[in-house]
């Protein structure tokens, strides 16, 4: 008798999800991650906030989770960054934004050995590559973030961090992202640099993308695969930011928790006013792709037919229902973003966009058409129904062409899980 052989499909690496700590509710996250309920296992910390985080990051680290520090280098050469929390890390100015003429050379600045000494110290897995916006007017930034970047390998590996890897950033403007010439010098070099993954930071571009925006930026996005180093979409979310790991942009993103789903470059221009202050909590509602406020979503629940809709009953992500929901809003999203990145892993990556259309996209289509027939008394909030319902049938629409002509199109790899063993010898209990 001859023996069948079987040969199965190999699995497609999972997608690489990133949560990004942000300066609030880290003691949030440290009881998500106590009551068991934290999927996530990738995680940004801040530099500029990490003093006051180190219990969440130390849970972390011994959870064996993978810890990336953002040194917030970028911030420290803005005018509407430099004021804030940044100014204080070792290796600012403390006496103005930094400048490209501050590198030249002959310039012995430590910037490179400050943030590895400071990466050894916090026992953090990689670190983001200090570097800059980029923009025509800020072209002076691309070789010295070059030569940053290597600097930063030579001090690492001198500090004890040998293990500790670099992740480069790119952060420029969909305007820059979109123009051959100007992609093609922002891409120029990094391919040699000594890196894992390449993150992009995009302004103009992030969770309320239309779906012109979307298919664009996918587009443009495939254009410097040939860097063949995987590549994380950081401050995206929603719909659009997941589309680009469906169609293969991007291999990873990253995102807050309810926020950092964007970017917009002109916030960093302006001068801080020192204005502050808390915001209203926003309630994820994955059906419609956006967040609302308490007094919103109460305001759909009123209409019949709203709550059962729009409010989660799901007993495994809210416990006591809608209740919950607002109560506990960042487990509800943290539940829901991370539900929708581990169903796309479970796709092989081939089957992710018609998957995408059919179990993410089309869905959200219909409850947003269902969701402009009720009647609601706010007319904010029905006309706030009304636009996601526009956009997500535009998002739709566009995506859906875009799946139909795809012909073979590049992806992006997979970043590879960095975690699981503290990358150098920290003391635990620091």
């Amino acid at each position: 008798m001859v023996a069948q052989v079987h040969i199965l499909h190999p699995h497609s690496p999972p997608i690489g999800g990133f949560l990004r700590v942000g300066h609030t509710g880290h003691r949030k996250l440290e009881a998500v991650h106590a009551a068991g309920r934290f999927p996530y296992r990738r995680l940004v910390f801040d530099a500029s906030h990490i003093a006051e985080q180190h219990e969440l990051l130390k849970v972390m680290r011994v959870s064996g989770c993978e810890l990336v520090l953002d040194p917030n280098f970028a911030e420290m050469a803005m005018s509407g960054r430099f004021e804030s929390a940044v100014s204080k890390l070792p290796w600012a100015n403390p006496e103005r934004p930094w400048q490209p003429t501050d590198f030249s050379p002959g310039r012995n600045l430590d910037v490179a050995k400050l943030i590895a000494d400071f990466a050894v110290k916090q026992g953090v897995n990689v670190v983001l590559a200090p570097t800059h916006l980029v923009e025509p007017e800020t072209a002076p930034w691309r070789s010295i973030d070059l030569h940053m970047c290597e600097a930063l390998r030579h001090e690492l590996d001198q500090s004890g961090g040998r293990n500790i890897a670099i992740d480069y950033q790119l952060i420029t403007t969909n305007a820059v992202l979109r123009d051959e010439q100007g992609r093609s010098e922002l891409i120029d070099g990094i391919d040699s640099l000594p890196i894992d993954n390449v993150w992009l930071r995009i302004s103009g571009f992030g969770a309320t993308a239309t779906g012109v925006g979307t298919r664009h930026f996918i587009e443009a996005v495939r254009v410097i695969h040939q860097i063949d180093r995987p590549l994380i979409a950081d401050g995206v979310g929603g719909l659009a930011g997941l589309a680009t790991i469906a169609f293969g942009a991007v291999g990873g993103i990253s995102h807050g928790v309810g926020q950092k789903e964007s970017f917009d470059a002109s916030d960093w221009k302006k001068p801080s006013t020192g204005a502050g202050g808390g915001t209203a909590t926003r309630i994820y509602v994955h059906e419609l792709d956006r967040y609302f406020t308490e007094d919103q979503l109460n305001a759909i629940f009123a209409a019949k037919g709203g709550r059962s809709r729009f409010g989660c009953n799901d007993a495994n992500c809210c416990h006591h229902g809608t209740e919950d929901m607002i109560e506990n809003a960042h487990i509800h999203f943290i539940t829901q973003r991370s539900r929708q990145i581990e169903d796309l892993s479970r796709v092989p990556e081939l089957r992710r966009g018609e998957h995408f259309l059919l179990r993410h996209v089309d869905p959200a289509v219909r409850s947003a058409r269902l969701g402009n027939l009720l009647r609601i008394e706010d007319e904010k909030v029905a006309k706030a129904i009304s636009d996601a319902k526009a956009r997500l049938v535009r998002l739709r629409d566009a995506l859906a062409d875009l799946q139909a002509r795809e012909d073979a199109a590049s992806r992006s790899r997979t970043p590879v899980f960095r975690g699981g063993v503290p990358s150098i010898n920290a003391a635990l209990g620091q």
